[in-house]
């Protein structure tokens, strides 16, 4: 009895185990879901499989040497048209996708007539699966079963119809991809913007009004930079998406038409279901290097230039 009690934990000792505990499997995961993981990711990169001894082997820089041909367009441009859309990507979020969200977000904060069914058509792609929403875009504009084309073969402009469909067609292909994700993403920024704007205290409103502001003036001289950060969060986001995009493409065109609808995340992920570890690995450390100082470079000028007002 005398030796249980020598054993016996105070309240602190008590703590610092369960402080010890819960702390314990998110270091496990991090060691092993990232240290591990990309320490092995850039190895692979210097290595090829032997088919003969069935083992991972030192390969040198033959891995980039071959990523740099393949940006060459040999043998195959595959690569060169995975690159060039995906930076696609940032000019279509910051330039188009992100206005158009503050429009229409500023539109549902000023309470316009409709703005109650618009709420709903902003907000509903954005609580509903990706793969469900793929389907409804992709079917709607299906020859067979779709309502888009017959919409069009009534207004009289059938000749704009792809004769390979329009997500088969070489023309149209990847723009429908862009227009899907300008149709699924602004009701994601627009959540974000609207709960910025109404975080604006009234009387900073108030005054404005008070001053004559027309509606237009009010968004850009006063909502705009009280909410910087918010949309320094979103062009951040923009810019990720360059190396995140991979599920639409996917979904909506499968790469066709000849592999003008890859993405570099898509490739990648094509390259590891096909096994080509060390292909994908050399893409991603690659990108990977040449991202992340343009994202954190980007992130230290929004800091600097679109700071966080507290009200």
């Amino acid at each position: 009895m005398r030796n249980i009690m020598k054993f016996k934990l105070n309240q602190k000792q008590r703590n610092n185990i369960f402080i010890f505990l819960m702390l314990l499997w998110p270091v496990i995961h991090f060691i092993i879901f990232w240290v591990y993981i990309n320490i092995d990711t850039i190895a692979l990169t210097f290595q090829r499989f032997d088919v003969f001894s069935g083992e991972y082997v030192f390969y040198g820089l033959e891995n980039y040497r071959s990523m740099i041909k393949n940006l060459q367009g040999y043998p195959s441009k595959t690569l060169q048209y995975a690159l060039l859309n995906s930076f696609l990507f940032f000019p279509f979020n910051a330039v188009l996708l992100l206005p158009i969200s503050i429009i229409c977000a500023y539109i549902l904060y000023k309470k316009v007539p409709g703005y109650a069914v618009f709420r709903i058509i902003f907000f509903l792609p954005s609580i509903i699966s990706m793969v469900v929403l793929t389907m409804v875009f992709k079917f709607s504009f299906d020859s067979t079963i779709g309502f888009i084309n017959p919409i069009l073969r009534a207004l009289g402009i059938e000749k704009i119809i792809p004769a390979n469909g329009w997500f088969a067609s070489v023309n149209t292909a990847f723009p429908m991809i862009l227009l899907y994700c300008l149709w699924a993403g602004i009701g994601y920024n627009v959540v974000l913007v609207t709960g910025a704007m109404a975080r604006v205290p009234i009387e900073i409103i108030e005054s404005t009004r008070l001053d004559g502001i027309g509606f237009f003036r009010e968004l850009w001289s006063m909502h705009l930079p009280l909410i910087s950060s918010t949309l320094g969060t979103l062009f951040i986001l923009s810019i990720t998406s360059v190396f995140t995009v991979f599920l639409q493409p996917m979904l909506l065109t499968g790469g066709l038409p000849d592999d003008r609808t890859y993405t570099i995340p898509y490739l990648v992920n094509e390259q590891v279901k096909g096994g080509y570890l060390t292909t994908a690995a050399t893409l991603g450390v690659s990108f990977s290097i040449v991202g992340v100082p343009f994202v954190m470079g980007i992130r230290y000028l929004i800091a600097k230039y679109m700071p966080t007002y507290e009200y």
